[in-house]
């Protein structure tokens, strides 16, 4: 049998809490875990292109053609640095913007106790960048928007740097 959800609602705040059971806060937690870790593909390069010629009437002689694999136009060698800086920055942007969904969770739930396992894997690497920004950056109709903030640099640098179209994955791709 389902427990009810059992959602408490404050009058005195001008913000909106809500208290779940501990049961029900894990299931909320490991959900939104899947959804993220779903969201975040590593990099593959491009397998190898291998060419096959044909000759039949139909189709054009390309006897004298050099293969495009070996032109260099499908991959190409990339610098030295470009894989090991992409493969740190991967995990290591990825387990930020994770961090930071984490903390727009736990700004939910202001009674939670941050300095408690296993808030305080999330919270102790990021209120300095949190801090960095907090000033800068007002509160939106009463609450802290500076996880948000960070969540959008966080993707937006590994959409330019590691997405489809990112700089070092083209650069590992076709070397330019």
């Amino acid at each position: 049998t389902r427990a009810p959800i059992i959602i408490t609602r404050y009058p005195q705040d001008h913000h909106c809490h809500y208290n779940l059971n501990m049961c029900q806060f894990r299931l909320l937690i490991a959900t939104l875990l899947l959804v993220a870790a779903s969201a975040f593909t590593p990099i593959t390069t491009a397998p190898a292109v291998t060419t096959t010629r044909a000759t039949s009437l139909h189709m054009m002689d390309v006897s004298g053609v050099p293969d495009i694999a070996s032109t260099g136009l499908i991959l190409a060698e990339a610098e030295p640095w470009v894989q090991p800086l992409s493969l740190v920055l991967d995990p290591f942007l990825n387990l930020f913007s994770f961090a930071m969904l984490c903390r727009v969770v736990l700004s939910w739930y202001p009674t939670t106790n941050v300095n408690e396992l296993p808030w305080n894997i999330v919270t102790w690497p990021t209120e300095p960048l949190l801090r960095a920004i907090r000033g800068s950056v007002p509160p939106a109709f009463g609450v802290d928007i500076t996880p948000i903030v960070w969540l959008g640099i966080f993707t937006f640098f590994h959409e330019i740097l590691l997405g489809q179209q990112g700089l070092l994955t083209m650069k590992l791709k076709y070397g330019i």
